[in-house]
C-alpha cells in the first residue's frame, strides 16, 4: 500500500488540533461526571418552630383548715408579793398586796391580767385624815385612805369635813415669794392676803394670811409662817423649821358661819378648804379668819403687834392680846 505522505504532512496540523480537541472534550466529560457523582441535593432545612403552649386546668379541692390554739402561760419574773409604803405624819403605812408571778393568756393569745388585790381596810397611823384624791373619788375609809399624803400634799379630815395641807408637803421646799400670789389668778385662785413683816431673833419674819376662792370648787383660808436671813435682799422667804413653827388655831368662816376649825397645834402652814363658790370671785369679804397665834416671847409679841398695826389692824378691835397669845379676826 502506498501512502501519500505529502498529504499526511499537509494534514498534520489538522490531526494535532483534532487530537487536542478530543483530549479536552474527554477531560471535560470526566470532570462533569465527577461533579455530578459528588453533588448531593440539599433536601433537609433546619427550621426552629416555637412549640404550642398547652394550658391544662387541674381540678382543685378546698378543704377546711382547723387550727387548734392551746392556752399559753407566760411567766414573768417577779417577787411573790409587793409591799407598798406611804409615809404618814412621820410614820409608815404598809399595804401588803399580792401580785401573781404567772400571767395566763386566753385561747386567742390575748393576755389576761388579774386585778391587783388591795385590802379594803388600810392600816394607818390613827390620823383621821384622808386624801384629796380619795375624797373626790368617794373612796375615803374610816381609818384613812390608800394615799394618805393626798393629792398635791393635801388631806381630808372626815370629822371636820374639810381639806388641809399636811405637815411636810412638797410646797415647803419652795418657800414663799410674792410672785406666787401675783400669778395665782392665772391658776384660777382669787385671794385676799395680809403680810405681817417684822424682825426677830436676827431674822426677817413674815406671818401671812390668805382667804379666797381656790379654783372653781373650793373656798379656803391660810396662815403661813416664814423667815429669811437679814442680809438677803431678795424678798424670798423660807418656810420656818419645825423648831420655829408657831402654836396656833384657826376657824375658817363664811358670812359669820364657821366652816371648819383647825385645832390648836404647832404649824408652819395652817390651812383649810371646803367645797364652795363665792358669789363674786372679786369680792372675798364674805370670808374671814378667826385665829389665835402664840408668840415665842415678849420680844416677838411686840414685833408682831407692831406689824399688825402697820397693816391697819386695831388693837382691841381687829385683834387682842392675852399673854403671848394674839387673837385676830381678819
Amino acid at each position: 500500500m502506498n501512502f501519500d505522505f505529502s498529504s499526511l504532512a499537509k494534514n498534520k496540523n489538522m490531526l494535532i488540533i483534532l487530537l487536542a480537541m478530543i483530549v479536552v472534550c474527554g477531560g471535560s466529560l470526566l470532570g462533569v461526571k465527577s461533579m455530578t457523582s459528588n453533588f448531593q441535593p440539599q433536601t433537609d432545612i433546619s427550621t426552629t418552630t416555637q412549640a404550642p403552649v398547652i394550658s391544662t386546668t387541674l381540678p382543685t379541692t378546698t378543704e377546711p383548715i382547723t387550727t387548734t390554739t392551746e392556752p399559753i402561760t407566760t411567766t414573768m419574773p417577779s417577787t411573790d408579793s409587793l409591799i407598798t409604803t406611804f409615809p404618814v405624819d412621820g410614820t409608815t403605812t404598809t399595804i401588803p398586796t399580792t401580785v401573781p408571778t404567772t400571767v395566763p393568756t386566753s385561747a386567742d393569745n390575748s393576755l389576761t391580767f388579774p386585778s391587783l388585790q388591795i385590802p379594803s381596810t388600810t392600816p394607818s397611823s390613827g390620823s383621821n385624815g384622808g386624801s384629796l384624791l380619795g375624797g373626790l373619788a368617794g373612796n375615803l375609809k374610816p381609818d384613812g385612805t390608800l394615799f394618805d399624803q393626798g393629792l398635791a400634799g393635801f388631806q381630808f379630815n372626815q370629822t371636820g369635813n374639810y381639806y388641809y395641807t399636811n405637815t411636810d408637803p412638797w410646797q415647803r421646799a419652795l418657800g414663799y415669794n410674792e410672785l406666787y400670789d401675783n400669778a395665782a389668778a392665772f391658776t384660777s385662785i382669787f385671794i385676799d392676803t395680809m403680810r405681817c413683816k417684822f424682825r426677830y431673833d436676827d431674822k426677817d419674819w413674815m406671818i401671812q394670811f390668805w382667804k379666797g376662792q381656790y379654783g372653781y370648787l373650793f373656798v379656803g383660808h391660810e396662815i403661813g409662817v416664814y423667815y429669811k436671813p437679814i442680809n438677803r435682799t431678795a424678798e424670798h422667804y423660807d418656810c420656818v423649821s419645825d423648831a420655829d413653827s408657831l402654836y396656833m388655831e384657826m376657824d375658817g368662816l363664811r358670812d359669820g358661819e364657821v366652816l371648819y376649825t383647825r385645832d390648836y397645834g404647832k404649824y408652819w402652814w395652817c390651812t383649810g378648804f371646803v367645797p364652795g363658790k363665792l358669789d363674786k370671785f372679786s369680792d372675798r369679804s364674805e370670808l374671814s379668819i378667826d385665829a389665835r397665834i402664840t408668840m415665842k416671847d415678849k420680844e416677838m409679841l411686840g414685833a408682831f403687834v407692831d406689824s399688825l398695826e402697820r397693816n391697819g389692824m386695831i388693837n382691841g378691835g381687829d385683834f387682842t392680846v392675852k399673854g403671848l397669845d394674839v387673837y385676830i379676826v381678819w
